[in-house]
């Protein structure tokens, strides 16, 4: 049995979690495009090696675009994306994003 802490919830949390840290980095970067891999690494507590992979496997899959602007690089969010499981094929990115954080302009890049 899973034992309860003084909040009330259960440490199962711990075992699994609803968003992969794909799913985390795609979502900070719908929020905050102009963010470098290490202020996504800090945010997340995920190291900036394990974002970098993210990003790249996320741009791979055309979930997440890249440009490049001097020395950074900002990413931005393909909204028509679809999910890749075959049961959620179906939905769009922007729906599941848009249910999380609303998408930025372009505008607000730093």
């Amino acid at each position: 049995m899973t034992e309860r802490m003084s909040d009330g919830t259960n440490e199962a949390w711990r075992e699994w979690a609803i968003f992969s840290h794909h799913g985390h980095v795609l979502f900070y970067v719908a929020a905050n495009p102009s963010a470098t891999i290490r202020a996504i690494s800090d945010a997340l507590g995920i190291s900036e090696r394990h974002v970098a992979h993210c990003l790249k496997q996320l741009q791979m899959t055309g979930m997440v675009h890249a440009e490049r602007e001097g020395r950074r690089n900002f990413y931005t969010v393909n909204p028509e994306a679809r999910l890749r499981h075959p049961t959620l094929a179906h939905i769009a990115l922007d729906r599941i994003v848009q249910a999380v954080t609303p998408l930025p302009s372009s505008k607000e890049r730093t």
